[in-house]
């Protein structure tokens, strides 16, 4: 009895400690912002294998899944019905998945690597032949022109001035005698060796570092795949622990739409990707196009994000070519426009669907809000992160409209018809 009498009290007072507490922590937030996001990153580099584990754990789910079906209908059911062999054949579909995975990733290096080496050694090399050959033009151009030659060498002499200067005071009085020379040496020269030095240290502590996180990202992958259907029951009861039934329903079947929006566009995306890449490479060896490998794994990179994906590649391979023949390069111009129409119509569709089910203007301001918030991630995450999103908030609209006898086609929104006070005098009336 009394424990009722101060249950109001007790729920008052609970309330105002959690307004209080909110407060002073959105305040903290707000005057703290920069220590708070240093926190943040600490933890996020700290649990960067973890995360690269569950991205590519996320990416074999639907290889180790097919892998798993396969092998279950291959094995008799008297088998199956021991738990200890299901376990044997998810452990074999884990190893089926991550030797796929090293298989195309080395058949996609051995293919590719070699001849994008090749191609940016001969790059390098063509380099000074393309110097030399912009500045004749560009002397050619000066000669016919006589007025642009009159505005532009006063800049150019005042550069050259500038350059005689700098050799005369600070170079050569520094190599007239040996001793002003070693002088030079130690306080000059040593300190770049040393920056050098240690800029090669710290290259390669990285690339050691990042062997370390690729080792524990590979067995959190497994780990993963091993226990998915554990982490997914725990996940689903602590939903259900705190919300309602119906509330935990919603919320339940929206991850799994998340998840079908989100794996859908993503493999789809990078297959897309993958064959894009293999057209172009065999046309710009059929079109005689200059560095092809290098070319084609640009496109095919680039073409993992949407709709800016194919003209964020095109711009520096159609700088390379021109540099080399003008005329190939306009020829690039029109295989690149010939070859998003064929992506964006034919088989972007075919292999993607309406995966995100957005239309084409939301798939341009998630491009550019996240694109600008995270950058190349943001660029290419943004479309289905946003479609996940968006298809949460339909579905709670058309649950409010519902709730109110409401209907919920667009269509019956347009234009100046009086639905809501309609549906209100049907209502009165009845």
């Amino acid at each position: 009895m009394k424990r009722g009498k101060y249950q109001p009290y007790v729920a008052v007072g609970v309330t105002a400690f959690c307004v209080i507490a909110g407060a002073i922590l959105l305040f903290f937030l707000l005057f703290h912002a920069k220590d708070v996001y240093g926190f943040f990153s600490m933890v996020a580099h700290i649990l960067r294998p973890i995360f690269m584990g569950m991205v590519l754990a996320f990416l074999l789910l639907p290889i180790h899944r097919h892998i798993l079906r396969f092998l279950m209908a291959v094995t008799p059911n008297a088998t199956l019905s021991d738990a200890r062999n299901q376990r044997f054949l998810n452990v074999l579909a884990i190893i089926f998945s991550m030797l796929f995975a090293v298989l195309v990733i080395y058949i996609l290096l051995a293919m590719v690597l070699p001849q994008v080496y090749l191609s940016v050694v001969g790059l390098v090399n063509a380099i000074p032949d393309y110097i030399e050959s912009a500045q004749e033009g560009l002397q050619k151009f000066l000669e016919d022109n006589p007025g642009v030659e009159e505005a532009i060498m006063p800049y150019y002499t005042s550069a050259a001035n500038s350059l005689e200067t700098w050799l005369r005071t600070d170079i050569l009085p520094n190599l007239e005698s040996v001793t002003s020379s070693m002088r030079w040496i130690k306080e000059s020269v040593l300190p770049n060796v040393t920056g050098v030095v240690s800029n090669v240290s710290a290259i390669v502590i990285a690339l050691l570092v990042l062997l370390k996180d690729i080792l524990i990202a590979i067995i959190v992958t497994v780990y993963l795949l091993a226990r998915k259907d554990i982490f997914s029951a725990q996940s689903k009861k602590i939903v259900y622990s705190i919300f309602k039934a119906e509330h935990a329903d919603f919320i339940v079947e929206e991850v799994r739409n998340a998840y079908r929006i989100l794996s859908g566009f993503i493999n789809g995306k990078l297959l897309d990707s993958l064959i894009i890449g293999i057209i172009a490479l065999v046309f710009c060896n059929i079109l005689h196009f200059p560095y092809p490998a290098l070319l084609a794994t640009i496109i095919g990179v680039t073409n993992v994000i949407p709709f800016f994906g194919p003209f964020i590649g095109a711009i520096p391979c159609a700088l390379l070519i021109l540099l080399v023949n003008p005329l190939q390069c306009l020829y690039f111009v029109i295989f690149i426009l010939i070859l998003q129409q064929f992506d964006g119509n034919i088989l972007g569709p075919k292999i993607l669907g309406d995966s995100t089910g957005l239309a084409s203007f939301w798939v341009l301001f998630s491009i550019l809000l996240l694109g600008g918030l995270f950058g190349f991630a943001g660029m290419v995450l943004g479309v289905p992160v946003f479609a996940m999103l968006y298809n949460a908030i339909r579905r709670l609209v058309n649950a409010g409209l519902r709730r109110r006898n409401l209907p919920v086609q667009t269509e019956c929104y347009f234009g100046q018809a009086p639905i809501v006070a309609g549906h209100q005098e049907e209502n009165t009336n009845e």
